[in-house]
């Protein structure tokens, strides 16, 4: 059962460094607890609904193609990681949040930072993991994530620019290199 758990919540941890890094930035300005209570649930929403989407379309797909889908999830999971350390180090100027952060623009932040975790549902639903588990791990890990980067942020009040997002695509290789190699 250990097992089972371990992968999906090392992955939960590994979407969430984007929600963390991006919240990170946006908790420099003042904000209220209930505006950081806010963000937080949006951010857990998304990370639960985006991957949801991905595990149905992914486990759609194994049935099509079943003799692949190892060596496809492991594949999909090692591009998404080089994608965000690529990403990562590609960036010149990170855009600034907007000013006021209202409701639609709290939703479009959680939505942007829950898009990246569609493949590795995707990936999750070709593999076969545990729906529920990994749903429930994806939202309140990044929800968590959220909050805590928020908070930290609000304390520190100092401009803290660094992406933790090539982090989170590191592991992600990693993880995919696992699944193609050792499954």
């Amino acid at each position: 059962m250990l097992r089972s758990m371990l992968t999906p919540l090392i992955l939960s941890i590994v979407v969430a460094f984007d929600a963390f890094s991006v919240c990170l930035g946006i908790g420099l300005r003042p904000l209220r607890l209930k505006k950081i209570a806010t963000i937080g649930l949006w951010i857990g929403f998304f990370h639960m609904l985006i991957p949801l989407l991905g595990i149905l379309i992914g486990s759609i797909l194994i049935d099509r193609i079943t003799h692949l889908a190892e060596l496809l999830s492991g594949l999909l999971l090692f591009g998404i990681g080089a994608y965000f350390v690529f990403q990562t180090f590609a960036e010149q100027i990170r855009q600034a949040p907007p000013r006021t952060l209202t409701i639609p623009a709290i939703i479009m932040l959680a939505l942007s930072v829950s898009i990246d975790s569609f493949p590795v549902g995707i990936s999750l639903g070709m593999s076969g993991f545990q729906t529920t588990l990994a749903i429930a791990l994806f939202g309140s890990v990044s929800m968590c994530a959220a909050w805590t980067s928020l908070l930290i942020a609000k304390k520190v009040q100092r401009n803290i620019d660094r992406s933790l997002t090539w982090i989170s695509g590191a592991i992600l290789c990693l993880i995919g290199l696992k699944i193609i190699f050792y499954s």
